[in-house]
């Protein structure tokens, strides 16, 4: 049993009852029973962002007639799942409360022959349970430089439970060296992000119909996973480079109406986009995102992107744009995100600090011609983790 399953669980229970809107959301979505089993193998991702690094292995494990159940910590997934196609044999849900007796009643109906956690969302009684009924486990994509929880005091019990993994593949290389010291099945594996934005441009994921209607022969700057800290920086751009179109996708889609109220223009919305005319859509030069899904088929129509979270919440996902060929700004905390070090040293991303800053990299952006040739370089981890899976969780 996890003592931070019971305290998470509780607070997040009494949040639902005292009316919060998300822990409810949190809470409900866990009441439903899961798909009954049993499944070849549970895929356990925070939230929809993070599936699309397993996203191509789904498909893969699809046509070969394998039974996978994702589950999502966080209630985004769901949502983002109901507007997906999944292949056959492929089903989600949202993962249970880290604590009996839902941990068991959830196993007892999933039935899973193997689990693989992406990243760090290791939940400690999700795998004390697998352990105990000898269902092999493994962690792909973990990204634990030092300084990490799992390298600190805090970190005993999921060290613990990593030692019986059947492997820990790490992003990249920093936290090699005390994975090993700490008695961890590592391995260098890469980030299956790339491999992951590589096949949706294959497959064609694009912008939306109607797309050079809105574009009207001009650049096109794409704002992803947006704070409020990021458009007080990039709302005085709209007025000091007119000619430019303009992409806002809030992190959260339910800022979009504060987002609409803050504009100095009138917006299109992403969810009305059926609905406009061509000549409404001609005559509007910014798009307010309030769905789940767009984000990187919007960036295959950019000239340059904008990627949120680094003035505090944590820097979201540059990978996508930079697999598009697009040069890529952020805030300047990009933390502990390798990628983002890599990007600039490639002189493909810039931070940003401030409006001259962000005014500056937009007027050079408008110049650049793309190249993902540094993203296609970084390719190959899902390659290695599908022969990983195949070795050590698909045993029979």
């Amino acid at each position: 049993m996890s003592l931070a399953g019971i305290a998470f669980g509780t607070a997040s229970h009494l949040a639902a009852l005292l009316g919060h809107r998300k822990a409810k959301r949190w809470w409900h979505g866990r009441l439903h029973l899961p798909p009954k089993g049993p499944f070849d193998l549970l895929v356990h991702c925070a939230s929809w962002g993070e599936f699309w690094m397993i996203e191509p292995l789904l498909q893969q494990w699809s046509a070969k007639g394998s039974r996978v159940l994702v589950s999502f910590f966080s209630p985004s997934g769901m949502t983002g799942w109901s507007r997906y196609q999944a292949p056959e044999g492929i089903f989600a849900c949202l993962a249970p409360p880290d604590f009996n007796p839902y941990l068991r009643r959830f196993l007892n109906q999933t039935e899973p022959k193997a689990l693989l956690i992406l990243q760090t969302d290791l939940w400690p009684g999700l795998a004390a349970q697998t352990i105990r009924q000898k269902v092999p486990f493994g962690v792909a994509f973990a990204h634990v430089p030092p300084g990490h929880r799992w390298w600190t005091p805090l970190g005993l019990l999921d060290r613990t439970l990593l030692r019986k993994a059947a492997f820990v593949g790490l992003q990249e290389a920093s936290g090699m060296k005390l994975a090993l010291a700490a008695g961890l099945p590592a391995l260098l594996l890469g980030d299956g992000r790339f491999d992951s934005a590589a096949s949706r441009i294959a497959r064609g994921d694009g912008p939306l119909p109607h797309w050079h209607a809105f574009l009207d022969h001009q650049p096109l700057l794409v704002c992803g996973s947006t704070w409020t800290q990021d458009e007080d920086l990039l709302l005085p751009l709209l007025m000091r480079r007119s000619h430019w179109r303009y992409v806002f996708a809030p992190h959260d889609p339910e800022r979009a109406e504060e987002v609409l109220r803050r504009l100095p223009l009138q917006a299109l919305r992403s969810s009305q986009w059926q609905n406009y005319s061509l000549e409404q859509i001609q005559n509007h030069r910014i798009l307010v995102v309030d769905q789940i899904g767009l984000l990187f088929g919007l960036y295959g129509g950019a000239q340059a992107a904008y990627v949120g979270g680094a003035f505090g919440q944590g820097l979201h996902s540059i990978i996508e744009p930079l697999s598009w060929g697009l040069p890529v700004a952020f805030g300047p905390g990009t933390g502990r995100h390798w990628e983002a070090d890599e990007a600039i040293e490639q002189g493909l991303a810039q931070k940003v600090s401030n409006f001259e800053e962000a005014l500056n990299w937009l007027d050079r952006s408008e110049a650049m011609s793309r190249d993902s040739s540094w993203a296609q370089g970084q390719q190959g981890a899902l390659a290695r983790l599908s022969d990983l899976v195949e070795k050590e969780l698909f045993k029979d």
